[in-house]
């Protein structure tokens, strides 16, 4: 079972409407931290098999006792995927044990997510980031974070001379966000083999790759 907490009540009751179909997958739960019980304990009753837990990051918990990173120490300790969203979070990223994105990318993405999780028995969290064409759009994203930093700002047909170490290092950083480390070798190696590589060979390099990997 997929786990939601989310304290919005509007929002909560929108996407519990609009989730319906998916409801032997998913639940819309609260977090309540009972007298007497720890907060661990508490949380723990709520929750049975959990494969993934949804947490809104500014859950109004009603204990002072009880913090936001409590509540994220216990549950990234379940080694499950923990998807935190909040309004205020820009785009998203990926963690080892721990996802944070933008809510409504994340409400956006959750049916495309619920969907393949009832065809195909799996929780991939790349849909939830990324949407129902995942691997496309992540390459898409790289592509433009590459653009953006680099070739707008700088004449295509110089050579890249003392930045090469940081282009390089950037790619190797950004693939390896996406997990796309095939496409990192590659472009790497084809970069390193292009002697007096300019801005514009960088960037035909990029395009073709990420060509082959869609």
């Amino acid at each position: 079972m997929i786990y939601i907490f989310d304290d919005r009540a509007q929002r909560r009751k929108y996407n519990e409407d609009k989730l319906r179909d998916f409801s032997d997958l998913i639940t819309f739960d609260t977090l309540k931290v009972i007298s007497g019980k720890s907060a661990e304990e508490s949380i723990f009753d709520s929750i049975e098999n959990p494969e993934c837990i949804i947490f809104h990051k500014s859950y109004a918990l009603g204990d002072e006792n009880v913090t936001f990173e409590s509540i994220r120490q216990l549950f990234t300790s379940l080694n499950i995927p923990i998807v935190i969203f909040s309004g205020g979070t820009e785009g998203s990223n990926k963690r080892d044990k721990e996802i944070n994105m933008n809510a409504d990318l994340m409400y956006n993405n959750l049916p495309f997510f619920l969907e393949n999780l009832k065809e195909n028995g799996e929780i991939n969290i790349n849909i939830l980031l990324w949407g129902k064409r995942y691997r496309l759009n992540a390459l898409l994203e790289f592509q433009n974070s590459i653009s953006q930093k680099y070739l707008i700002n700088n004449d295509i047909d110089t050579a890249l001379y003392d930045k090469l170490e940081n282009v390089k290092r950037d790619i190797e950083n950004s693939c390896r966000k996406i997990h796309e480390e095939d496409l990192r070798a590659a472009i790497i190696s084809e970069i390193e083999a292009t002697p007096q590589i300019t801005w514009l060979d960088l960037a035909i390099i990029i395009d073709k790759h990420i060509h082959r990997f869609q």
